[in-house]
């Protein structure tokens, strides 16, 4: 039962998926008012916070001795990234058109923190595709 309920959702999830996505492409064909692009990232958000949760909690709930703990420190590691993205992060404002209005202080900062983050984030992807295929490849 527990197979087939999971598969259930899984394709409710892609079913509305699907729908918002042909709904985004149709509504706003040729058009610049962006009608659907709210409701699109919204349900990216949503996507987003299931997936987040469910890579939480489905160690924990479901551990069989070792995936809680290992849980635990890929979150401290994420946090320490976060951390040491928001100390590098200046804030400074970009020059832009003066007709354009300067965002605040700390949405500079968050927004450096995001860019940062997703550097370091994105380098060490590549180093463990590299090094790991390497490794591979030696043993």
């Amino acid at each position: 039962m527990k197979g087939k309920s999971l598969k259930f959702i899984l394709y409710v999830l892609l079913l509305v998926s699907v729908v918002i996505g042909v709904m985004f492409l149709v509504l706003n064909q040729g058009q610049g008012d962006g009608t659907m692009v709210s409701p699109l990232l919204n349900w990216a958000y949503i996507l987003l916070g299931i997936a987040i949760l469910l890579a939480i909690f489905t160690p924990i709930l479901f551990r069989n001795g070792r995936g809680g703990k290992k849980t635990l420190v890929e979150i401290i590691v994420l946090a320490a990234i976060v951390l040491l993205a928001f100390l590098l992060a200046s804030g400074k404002p970009v020059a832009l058109s003066p007709s354009v209005s300067q965002p605040t202080d700390t949405v500079l900062k968050m927004t450096d923190t995001a860019l940062i983050t997703s550097i370091i984030l994105l380098v060490g992807a590549i180093c463990a595709a590299i090094f790991g295929s390497l490794l591979r490849r030696k043993s």
